[in-house]
C-alpha cells in the first residue's frame, strides 16, 4: 500500500530534515510539504492524505480548527501532531479534537520510525474494511 504524508510545519528546515528522513527509509510513502495550515488545507482537497505530522503552533488558521476540518472530512486521516514543548495541555487539547499521536521536538528517530510503522500497520488493516474510505 502506497502512503500519502503531509507535513505541516512553518519551520522549513523541520520540514525538509522531516521529508528526507522519511523519503530515505519508507519507500512506500509519498511526502508533501505545507509551511501552514491555510495552505495544507488547499492540499487536502487535491489529495488524500493518509497521514499528517501538524505542528500544534502556528501562524495563520489554528491547528486545532485545522485538526478538526481533516477530521471531519476524513476521520480515518492520521493526525500526529508536532510540539516544540510537552505542554501537557495542548497535547490533551490535540487528543479531544481527533489528534492520533504527537511527536515532540527535538526529534528522535526511533519514534519517528515508530509513529510511522504502527501507523501504516493500522491503516492497512482498516483498509481490508474500509477499502474506499482510505
Amino acid at each position: 500500500m502506497k502512503f500519502n504524508l503531509l507535513i505541516i510545519d512553518d519551520e522549513e528546515d523541520i520540514r525538509t530534515v522531516l521529508k528526507e528522513y522519511i523519503n530515505e527509509e519508507f519507500e512506500n510513502i509519498n511526502v508533501e510539504l505545507s509551511k501552514n495550515a491555510d495552505e495544507a488545507f488547499y492540499l487536502f482537497e487535491n489529495t488524500n492524505f493518509h497521514i499528517v505530522f501538524l505542528d500544534i503552533v502556528m501562524p495563520g488558521m489554528d491547528s486545532f480548527e485545522f485538526l478538526k476540518k481533516i477530521k471531519s472530512q476524513n476521520s480515518f486521516t492520521q493526525i500526529i501532531i508536532i510540539t516544540g514543548n510537552s505542554d501537557l495541555n495542548k497535547i490533551i487539547n490535540a487528543f479531544e479534537n481527533g489528534a492520533d499521536d504527537y511527536l515532540t521536538k527535538p526529534f528522535d528517530i526511533n519514534t519517528i520510525n515508530e509513529i510511522i510503522i504502527n501507523t501504516q500497520k493500522k491503516l492497512k488493516r482498516w483498509s481490508d474494511l474500509f477499502k474506499d474510505a482510505l
